[in-house]
């Protein structure tokens, strides 16, 4: 499982290194420019170009960062590249083992050292780097707390400036390590090398300026520090394969869980289909529709794989809406509620009660989320587990904030709906979060405009949906049905452009996607 550090945790999981495990920091820190160097050999080398016969200027602060930097510099001379350092900070601050490494450097008068830390002139700083191939960024970490500005600043704004590969030392400099906001200016990095695990300002902003991230190992196994939870982690095919159902050879529609799909009403169909057959795909045995009277022979005719069921006869429920359902329940695995239902006042008590008195594990999405409203405490008696898959504007209403709120802070935002519910939560978008009650937070990798399109979320409910009738926890079930639904975005935009997909295309990806993990990784 790959984690993802704050910036505290990340300091938390050096300290044990040094102190518990008695590495030495300057160890630590020749760990992480020899990483650094091997990443830019690789990333040289993808571009058909020699590391031997490059040009490398390295811009270093005084810190921690810099003294990564200064490792970075004797590593790359070391190999034949031609390099310079210019330091972004005065020298005279220079301390510890960054300290010992800038003297290694110095000694051994093959790297010019130039100390710019004076040099307010943005002209001047971009001449000095005007025939490198490569700029590494090593002038702030992940101890950076203020706006960066002066003579950083100029630097930072050169680098950008000039043509050449930018790669960042642990993050680019000026973003910061928690959210990912810009400090005043940051480094336009094409690649980023950080240390141990990836750092949560890397990964929550799917528009970050970090290029290609790669994680780099210190010698010593990333440190969960106890007191610094909760954690977060980078969702990866690794991680969801092993938790993929896989069927027996005498497995059958019986064995593989029966999904209630409450969905779809008049004008509507098309969100039921849509959830509908995205169950069939993610492999459940049975998937009945509970929709309106006025609906059902639409989602008949677009739905040859499920059964229905009608649980009102009119745009609304009714007082017998629930007992309806209520007779199907003890057949069923999982229940999913929400795409395209009526909206009437009658429907938001047949939600609170299904959510809450449901002893199935249920996925709760789209209009089922909004007549829910914040009434999200009575979660807390829900009578089996629960799934909340909001989008933004979705979330804003359950936690009574506006959207703008909701996305500046998008893991506050995920981490206190799970909290006040005690249940899983999904955060949709580019990088859907998944959220448990104790804090601990599931980031997808998939960044895909073209998941950005009507009937996307409805696809993703049945997905969990199907996952949780098979079994899956709640947490499982979210965990793989988010990243089976951004790995299928990307299958199927390669069959399609992107501006064409349509939602449509999303349930038979879904199926070879899953198909691909459990062969390859199961």
């Amino acid at each position: 499982m790959a984690l993802v550090f704050s910036s505290a945790q990340a300091r938390a999981s050096d300290a044990y290194a040094i102190a518990t495990l008695g590495v030495p920091g300057l160890v630590l820190m020749e760990n992480a420019g020899r990483g650094v160097v091997r990443a830019i050999r690789r990333a040289l080398k993808a571009r058909g170009k020699s590391l031997r016969a490059s040009c490398i200027t390295v811009v270093c602060g005084s810190g921690q960062n810099g003294g990564d930097g200064f490792v970075v510099a004797r590593h790359l001379a070391i190999l034949g590249a031609t390099v310079h350092v210019r330091l972004a900070l005065p020298e005279n601050k220079v301390t510890g083992d960054a300290l010992t490494n800038l003297m290694v450097l110095r000694r051994m008068r093959v790297v010019p050292v130039v100390d710019a830390s004076d040099c307010l002139d943005q002209e001047s700083w971009e001449a000095s780097m005007a025939s490198a191939e490569v700029i590494v960024d090593a002038v702030f970490g992940t101890g950076l707390r203020s706006d960066v500005s002066g003579v950083p600043a100029v630097a930072i704004r050169a680098m950008n400036a000039v043509r050449a590969m930018r790669v960042s030392v642990d993050l680019p400099s000026g973003l910061d390590a928690d959210s990912g906001q810009v400090r005043g200016v940051t480094v336009v990095a094409d690649l980023t090398v950080t240390m141990a695990a990836r750092k949560l300002g890397l990964v929550l902003d799917a528009g970050v300026t970090v290029g290609q991230v790669a994680v780099v190992g210190l010698g010593v196994p990333a440190h969960q520090d106890q007191t610094l939870q909760p954690f977060a982690h980078w969702i990866e095919a690794e991680m969801v394969a092993p938790w993929l159902p896989r069927f027996a050879v005498d497995a059958h529609k019986g064995t593989r869980g029966h999904l209630l799909l409450v969905a779809g009403s008049e004008g509507k169909t098309g969100a039921a289909a849509l959830a509908g057959r995205a169950a069939m795909r993610a492999g459940a045995g049975f998937v009945t529709v509970a929709t309106t009277r006025a609906a059902q022979s639409a989602v008949d005719a677009k739905l040859w794989e499920v059964m229905s069921m009608a649980f009102t006869p009119s745009d609304d429920a009714t007082a017998e809406s629930y007992e309806q359902l209520q007779l199907s329940l003890p057949r069923m695995k999982a229940v999913a509620i929400g795409p395209g239902i009526p909206i009437g006042p009658r429907m938001g008590e047949l939600v609170r009660k299904l959510v809450v008195q449901c002893t199935a594990p249920v996925v709760v999405d789209a209009d089922a989320l909004n007549l829910l409203g914040q009434d999200v405490a009575l979660l807390q008696n829900a009578a089996g587990p629960r799934v909340l898959t909001p989008h933004p504007a979705e979330m804003a209403r359950l936690l009574g904030l506006t959207v703008g709120e909701v996305q500046k802070d998008r893991l506050l935002a995920v981490r206190t709906l799970a909290a006040k519910s005690n249940v899983v939560v999904v955060l949709k978008g580019a990088r859907t979060l998944v959220a448990e009650p104790d804090g601990t937070v599931y980031v997808n990798p998939a960044a895909n405009p073209a998941l950005g399109t009507a009937g996307s979320g409805d696809v993703l409910t049945g997905v969990i949906g199907a996952l949780l009738a098979q079994g899956l926890s709640a947490v499982q079930a979210a965990v793989c049905g988010v990243f089976l639904h951004g790995m299928a975005g990307e299958d199927a935009c390669r069959e399609l452009e992107m501006q064409s997909l349509v939602a449509g295309d999303l349930p038979d990806a879904v199926a070879r996607v899953q198909a691909n993990l459990i062969r390859n990784l199961g």
